[in-house]
């Protein structure tokens, strides 16, 4: 085995840590630093699991030798990070979403598309053996329609409750799915979407910080002609669904003789006419199968090995932020001129 790929995470939050801990768990890998602006944060980081912290980017930048890094910090600091990164010339695995702005994915996207860096984005659920089902059991030629949903609650992170920080639920969340729904039917040619804030406007949502819409409904019209829906909430309360009585998340794929039914971090049902239902559940976890793709890219210098290579990524936030733009002027947008 040659060297260990020197890796550092910044911001360690909830997805920082999971992706801290698989890291940790990778052979052929070292995590060499965490950074993160919140001081307490960084200390018991850097006592858990052994590494250096710093609570400046810059400084941990000029003090640690990398090759590369995973950005999960909050969605405003991805790109400025991803920049810096670059600059440096390290390899880059950032959460999704990309940007809440599209000036500034498309400035990013200049900078991957001139550089020789792997940069990927963490849709992980591309990399899970659902996604392989889901593509292979789909019969293009009369797939019709895809229609999903998302349930949820209050965010539990803090500046996720806030819409300028986090973009709302489609943005940040159903995100998934819309980029789910362009593996199983390719780009979206026109967005149509209605938000509304009714159900979470009371003193209560104020002083826990949610400043966000509560409701979402996006209609969307493929390249292809096929049509697609998608519903979201944090209008529920908690704790909705317990185990084995429903789930928070998922879509329907039709076609003209059969319905595949994809429940989100759970399984695919395949019902086909004239054939028993297939069933398939969820293997291993998306994250580490997604973290060790990009260190075989890494280490291999193999763009083909990674399923979110920015340059396709990218769609999915415009997708996500074109239906945003269309809530927010009460009109039908063309994905397609986002682009230019």
């Amino acid at each position: 085995m040659g060297a260990k790929l020197r890796f550092a995470v910044l911001g360690v939050g909830r997805r920082g840590l999971a992706h801290l801990k698989v890291l940790k768990q990778l052979e052929n890998v070292s995590v060499e630093a965490v950074y993160d602006p919140d001081e307490e944060r960084v200390r018991e980081c850097s006592l858990t699991y052994a590494v250096r912290g710093f609570t400046e980017l810059e400084e941990m930048l000029d003090k640690t030798r990398l090759d590369a890094v995973v950005i999960a910090s909050p969605t405003p600091f991805h790109v400025p990070q991803a920049e810096e990164c670059l600059k440096r010339g390290l390899d880059i695995l950032m959460e999704k979403p990309i940007s809440l702005s599209l000036e500034e994915s498309k400035r990013l996207l200049k900078l991957v598309e001139t550089s020789d860096r792997m940069v990927a984005v963490g849709f992980q659920t591309r990399y899970s053996n659902l996604a392989e089902r889901l593509v292979e059991n789909v019969d293009a030629e009369t797939l019709s329609m895809i229609t999903g949903f998302l349930y949820w609650t209050t965010p539990l992170v803090g500046w996720i409750r806030r819409r300028n920080l986090a973009g709302g639920q489609i943005v940040d969340q159903a995100i998934h799915l819309l980029d789910l729904f362009r593996l199983v039917a390719g780009e979206v040619e026109t967005v149509h979407a209605f938000y509304t804030k009714r159900g979470r406007e009371t003193e209560e949502d104020r002083e826990a910080g949610f400043e966000n819409w509560s409701s979402y409904a996006v209609a969307l019209r493929f390249r292809n002609g096929v049509v697609g829906c998608l519903s979201a909430t944090y209008a529920l309360y908690p704790g909705i669904f317990k185990p084995g009585e429903g789930y928070q998340a998922g879509f329907d794929v039709v076609c003209r003789e059969k319905l595949i039914r994809y429940v989100h971090g759970s399984e695919v049902r395949v019902y086909a006419k004239g054939k028993p239902v297939e069933v398939y559940r969820l293997e291993g976890d998306p994250t580490r199968r997604m973290l060790e793709a990009f260190v075989e890219a890494v280490s291999t210098r193999d763009k083909k090995v990674l399923k979110t290579p920015y340059e396709d990524s990218y769609r999915s936030n415009l997708l996500a932020l074109a239906a945003n733009k269309s809530a927010e002027e009460g009109k039908p947008v063309n994905v397609s001129t986002l682009m230019d």
